[in-house]
């Protein structure tokens, strides 16, 4: 069984940003014994800028703001502070740690994406190996970080084929109000096909995300075919409960395996190189998810973009909402020639397709 934990900022540091060590050493002392027994297990974890903090305090009495340029220096100065303290634990386990620092920029081609999955496929055919996983904050454009490692964590869990993505955070669940009001209860399993929850929009005190990143992770990986749990990081042996069917925490259900392909299309909306606007028909059978088909022009109003052969290309509505992606199987100019006509190639397979 493969399985990608992701723990938050929140749930392993203080309000003073020192590592909550009984926890840490709890999660780490799940991890080793679901990997000697036969998992793989990537773990991803927040807490470098947080960590950063700390350390500026104690070291150099220096209290950094919140800007871009304060918390990449945060960053650099955490990161390694956050990994010794990891190390250090797995070690007594004798168990070694790999890291791996990745930006948004690092997934932008396939080939990028393929080099980053066969090192991490590398290091889990490693049973005495944890690979642990951080946004490079230190480096990353603002514009083009991820969302919070919730995101990065639902690719890692869509580039390995994860059985499981496991969030953890220091609530307990996803619930039907706010989690602090009385009336509020906490939903125990989530079924996309069936309905999708509105949940409150709060966030930590020191993550970017919230339940919304959170849930949202959630339902694009569940269209993928990987099951999602979100639960506290407090309950006791938590990842393990889960890994056994426990009931604990919020369950996303998954919906049918995709292949290799459509999971690197479905977390590839920012490479798009053009756009192209369905008609009110094809946009109707697309929302259904009921169809297996393929986007030929007839059933395509308008382009736009300098795509070629084997670009990724925006999907609109009529009504110009983005409701998926694909790679295009001819460029812009063939496609302006052949707009609204019946009988002429695919444009999008089926199998090159991604409905949000």
């Amino acid at each position: 069984m493969k399985i990608v934990v992701k723990v938050g900022t929140q749930s392993i540091l203080s309000e003073q940003g020192i590592p909550q060590e009984a926890v840490l050493s709890s999660i780490v002392e799940q991890l080793v014994d679901l990997q000697n027994n036969k998992c793989q297990v990537v773990l991803v974890s927040s807490g470098a800028v947080g960590f950063g903090r700390s350390v500026s305090r104690q070291m150099l009495g220096k209290e950094y703001g919140s800007d871009i340029g304060e918390k990449q220096v945060l960053a650099s100065l955490g990161q390694h502070e956050l990994m010794r303290v990891y190390a250090n634990m797995f070690k007594k386990h004798n168990m070694l740690v790999s890291q791996l620092l990745l930006t948004k920029q690092d997934f932008h081609t396939r080939m990028h994406y393929l080099n980053i999955a066969r090192l991490i496929t590398k290091i889990l055919e490693q049973r005495k190996i944890i690979p642990i996983i951080n946004e490079n904050d230190s480096v990353s454009i603002e514009q083009l970080m991820f969302t919070d490692n919730d995101e990065l964590a639902g690719l890692i869990a869509a580039q390995i084929d994860a059985d499981k993505l496991i969030i953890l955070s220091n609530i307990a669940g996803v619930y039907t109000g706010h989690p602090n009001e009385p009336d509020s209860k906490l939903i125990p399993v989530i079924d996309p096909a069936l309905h999708w929850p509105s949940i409150s929009t709060s966030k930590s005190t020191h993550g970017r995300g919230g339940m919304i990143s959170k849930l949202s992770t959630a339902r694009k990986v569940a269209k993928l075919g990987i099951m999602t749990h979100i639960a506290s990081i407090d309950e006791p042996n938590i990842v393990k409960r889960i890994v056994n069917n426990d009931t604990v925490g919020t369950v996303v259900l998954a919906e049918k395996k995709q292949s290799n392909i459509k999971r690197w299309i479905a977390y590839s909306t920012g490479q798009k190189r053009g756009e192209i606007t369905v008609n009110k028909c094809l946009h109707d059978i697309l929302q259904e998810h009921r169809r297996t088909i393929s986007l030929l022009p007839v059933g395509i109003e308008k382009c736009t973009g300098n795509f070629e052969k084997g670009d990724i290309v925006g999907i609109l509505s009529p009504d110009k909402e983005l409701i998926g992606i694909g790679i295009a199987k001819y460029n812009a100019v063939k496609l302006q020639e052949l707009l609204g006509q019946k009988n002429q190639p695919v444009f999008i397979h089926y199998d090159h397709l991604h409905i949000f």
